[in-house]
């Protein structure tokens, strides 16, 4: 019997640095993006699972033909848009143009990206961690910038647009704060023509691989029409070195546009319900005797999924641990349930956020749980569904080789 108070007070002495090592840890903060770096190119490669991937960036003869893709890696709060609706870098096709934000590695996180070999360093770019990556439709679309076919010439393969700013209002929600005025990323003010882009006539090259969307179907190339109001996503064309594209996908009308957008949204959507929305945490406040109050921000996520977890207020939230790469180990069973105290949503917030902050009462903590790591949160409406093993961490070598990129060439 005497061994039991040496056995709590050695459980006491563990459980007190456990909490102060957690609680002494500073709250994460989101990078600013006025920081970032603006870099646009073809999407040519990506890690799907772990959220990384290449850029074949615009222009730049002699990178064009010797250098190696921009790598990247996507920060765990960094949203993805396509389609003018938020994404998945796995929702984007390869041979998409793109436009990132991109920032330099986190102390600590710089060797995510691994360093390009000997004979290719003068490529290298330190800004390496995206904060923000959107296709072509998303980025003019979400700034208020369209397109006016001028001219096109079906036989000769070159379609002219001139770009014009929409109203602000016309413009779907903007990447951070939706004031009017706001300033985007790369200084770009939505209602005007962007900064950054493509913002005065350009002549394409459109052919027999452009996709052509009208309403819910693929039409013909010579169904597009001078005056026609336009979205396009660009893709490779032969002169990429001298700042040539070509029109990947072309939307000639409204209803097209909102197809496309509503779809990707709903994708999003069902996306989230299945892996769980993504967050990290702010705070803990450890009880007594075990259980505690965990303070947390969602990332930047679709109103719908917001929705679903304020009309659960009153049910379970479950909430699992997660890599920075948002993947889980088996979120079904690694997790624990919580009930809301509070729910927090101020007015403004930084890109990447999505200005959600819940206050949660768990009985029982895990020890993941630890100011800035990442989790994944659960509605309890939304169903329970096993991820396949190549989404989720199965060992402690899954976690090691997910640290960093492997560079494919």
């Amino acid at each position: 019997m005497r061994i039991l108070p040496f056995i709590f007070a050695v459980l006491a002495i563990g459980v007190s640095e456990s909490i102060a090592s957690a609680e002494d840890q500073a709250a994460p903060r989101f990078v600013e993006a006025d920081k970032a770096h603006y870099i646009s190119g073809e999407l040519v490669y990506i890690d799907a699972v772990n959220r990384r991937g290449g850029i074949r960036l615009d222009g730049d003869e002699g990178r064009y033909y010797t250098g190696p893709p921009h790598w990247f890696t996507l920060l765990p709060y960094a949203p993805v848009w396509h389609n003018g609706a938020r994404a998945e870098l796995r929702d984007i096709p390869l041979g998409t143009h793109v436009h990132g934000y991109f920032v330099v590695p986190t102390p600590g996180e710089e060797a995510t990206i691994p360093a390009l070999p000997d004979d290719k360093k003068q490529f290298a770019i330190p800004e390496n961690h995206a904060l923000l990556m959107e296709d072509d439709f998303s980025f003019y679309q979400r700034r208020g910038q369209a397109w006016k076919v001028v001219s096109i010439d079906v036989a000769k393969e070159k379609i002219k647009l001139e770009p014009f700013a929409i109203s602000e209002a016309a413009a779907s929600a903007t990447a951070a704060p939706t004031k009017p005025g706001a300033i985007l990323p790369g200084g770009d003010v939505a209602g005007k023509l962007v900064k950054t882009g493509i913002n005065t006539p350009f002549t394409f090259d459109i052919d027999r691989r452009s996709e052509v969307w009208s309403g819910r179907q693929l039409v013909e190339v010579s169904a597009i029409q001078p005056g026609m109001t336009v979205q396009l996503n660009l893709a490779w064309a032969q002169g990429w070195g001298q700042d040539e594209f070509r029109v990947g996908r072309i939307w000639i009308d409204d209803a097209s546009r909102d197809f496309a957008t509503e779809r990707q949204r709903q994708q999003h959507v069902q996306y989230e319900r299945e892996r769980w929305t993504a967050g990290w945490i702010d705070h803990i406040e450890h009880f007594d005797y075990g259980g505690g109050i965990v303070t947390l921000t969602l990332f930047d996520v679709d109103q719908e999924i917001l929705d679903d977890l304020s009309q659960d207020r009153e049910e379970r939230i479950a909430v699992a641990v997660s890599h920075k790469t948002r993947r889980t180990w088996a979120h079904r069973s690694d997790r624990k349930f919580a009930k809301l105290v509070e729910w927090k949503r101020p007015d403004s917030a930084p890109l990447g956020s999505s200005g959600v902050q819940l206050k949660l009462k768990f009985v029982e903590l895990l020890a993941g749980y630890t100011p800035g790591a990442i989790v994944r949160v659960k509605a309890e409406r939304w169903k329970f569904v096993s991820m396949p093993p190549e989404e989720r961490l199965t060992s402690a070598n899954d976690q090691d080789r997910a640290e960093r990129m492997v560079l494919p060439w």
